[in-house]
């Protein structure tokens, strides 16, 4: 059973399942470590039948820059699936049937997520794409620092857009 929540409208409980979740899958990549990263408009959560956590993502709603001209975003982070749920195709199951809420519902123009090498194979078979622009960032003590690792993108109609500078306006997601 997949639900689409706000991430503030989650119990405390929840927020910690996920936040124990994202920091096992990824809390041990140094990037990760030493980043500040923004809070979750939306979580997504593919439930078992038993009301347990087989896989979730995050969505971070924002207005970004593509060479300076503003786009409406999805954010994506911590696209996850439980260990115990892994090989099923799960993931490429909520982010297929969730594509909808990202531009109807929530009418972004754009989907953008950062991601490791590995991983860029299991996004281009959803029809995300790497984008080469400098990704721009902020932390705490900085703004506009260069993302150091990969960006992708999708898009709705399946036009590829490839500006030369992305801004995402904040902290990463």
């Amino acid at each position: 059973m997949i639900k689409i929540s706000r991430y503030s409208s989650l119990d405390t409980e929840m927020k910690a399942a996920l936040e124990k979740m994202a920091h096992n899958e990824f809390g041990h990549i140094p990037v990760v470590k030493v980043t500040k990263w923004a809070m979750p408009d939306w979580s997504i959560i593919d439930y078992t039948d038993v009301h347990e956590i087989a896989t979730f993502y995050n969505i971070v709603e924002r207005k970004i820059l593509f060479d300076r001209k503003e786009v409406k975003a999805a954010g994506i982070n911590n696209v996850i699936t439980n260990p115990a749920f892994r090989k099923q195709g799960l993931a490429t199951r909520l982010l297929v049937s969730t594509k909808d809420f990202i531009f109807d519902e929530l009418q972004c123009e754009t989907g953008m997520l950062l991601c490791a090498d590995s991983l860029i194979p299991f996004y281009h078979k959803l029809q995300w794409y790497k984008t080469d622009a400098t990704v721009l960032f902020d932390q705490p003590d900085v703004k506009g620092k260069v993302w150091p690792a990969n960006a992708m993108l999708l898009n709705n109609k399946n036009e590829k857009v490839n500006p030369k500078e992305i801004n995402l306006n904040g902290l990463p997601w």
